[in-house]
Parts: structure tokens; sequence; C-alpha cells
């Protein structure tokens, strides 16, 4: 998994693939692992080598979704956390069966100094985060709840089906169960889906 890392993002230089090796671990979590916890320091920079993390902070009892990270992925937030020695401002949690590569913290900044295709990875990080939280940040901004909420829900469907709780969904979005109940009975009386048990159906 390590050479695949080493290949998806040109790691040419023999000194730093061998320090990967020597330095790196790696890890495996269970589907809803804390990965990340906020308001520790990070100690190792973690990247997802397979499967796939949810990235939020929390306010008061709200979770509030940054965003996902999936294969070759690595939290910016937590990167930057590397270069400044503090602590963390969001948690992450795997969303299913995750393997994580763990490097330790004093290596990331040294090396960003010292390898182009560090650096070189460190920048791509930045501008796909940021390219990113731009793209949220125009749909939070522009987009109104209710069709936010229908968009997830096509978009999580299998077979038209969606298995979450009210709560679950509210989580996802950052908002409140009340808020989200309200709108999936409109969508249901609009004819988009009919309430179940845990259980959503869309029409087609």
């Amino acid at each position: 998994m390590l050479a695949n890392f080493i290949k998806k993002f040109q790691i040419n230089e023999p000194a730093l693939q061998t320090k990967l090796y020597e330095n790196s671990t790696i890890t495996q979590h269970k589907k809803g692992a804390l990965i990340i916890k906020e308001n520790q320091y990070i100690k190792v920079l973690k990247i997802v080598l397979e499967g796939r993390v949810r990235v939020y902070q929390t306010n008061e009892d709200r979770e509030i979704l940054i965003y996902y990270l999936d294969s070759m992925e690595t939290c910016t937030l937590s990167l930057s956390a590397c270069f400044e020695d503090c602590k963390s401002n969001v948690n992450a949690v795997s969303m299913e069966d995750t393997v994580i590569l763990n490097i330790p913290v004093r290596l990331v900044k040294e090396w960003n100094f010292t390898y182009k295709s560090w650096n070189n990875f460190t920048l791509r990080t930045y501008r796909e985060s940021y390219n990113h939280l731009i793209h949220q940040y125009s749909i939070l901004a522009f987009q109104p709840l209710k069709d936010r909420l229908f968009d997830y829900l096509v978009s999580k469907a299998i077979d038209n089906v969606v298995k979450k709780s009210h709560q679950e969904l509210a989580r996802e979005l950052g908002t409140t169960r009340e808020v989200i109940s309200r709108l999936l009975k409109t969508l249901e009386k609009n004819n988009k889906l009919i309430l179940g048990q845990k259980e959503i159906t869309l029409f087609k």
C-alpha cells in the first residue's frame, strides 16, 4: 500500500522512499473508529490509503461536516497543524473499514523543505482542499437546504432507498433533527419520497 502512495505522488527521491519505509506505520481502523480527535495535539500526519473518513467540527450539540477523505487523501487542517505544532480543530471518523498511513509530524515539516516531491504533495493537498472548500461554501451559500437534503439522499440511495435516521441526516448536513424532519415531510407531501423507520424511499 505504501508503494501505491509513492507511485501516485511520484515520490522519486530514493532517500525519501527509504525514510517513508523506515519511519511510517500503517494502521487499520474499523468503521466508526475515531481517527483524529478535536483539541488533541497532532503527533502524526494521517493519510488514507484505503477507505473513507468523515472530517467534521463540533459546535454545541451539532456536527458540521468539513469534507470526506478518500483513498490517497489527507486532512489539510491536520497537515497545517504539523507545521505549527498546534492542536487539531477537527474530528475524523472512519465511514468504513479504513487503512491509514501514519507519518511523524517532525518529519512532515522537514521533508517539505528537503524533498521536491514531498513539497509537491503538500501543495497539491492544499490546492485540492481549497477548491473543495470553495465548492462546499458555494453550495451552502446559494443552494436551499431542502435541495441540498434531496441531492444528498439521491447520492446515498441504494435501489432508491436511504437507510439513515433523521438525526444522522442532520449531523451530515450540519443542522438539527427537527429541521430535517420538517423538510422530509415537505418532500413527502410533494411526492418526492416515502418516510419509513430509519428508511427513506425515493420515487424514481
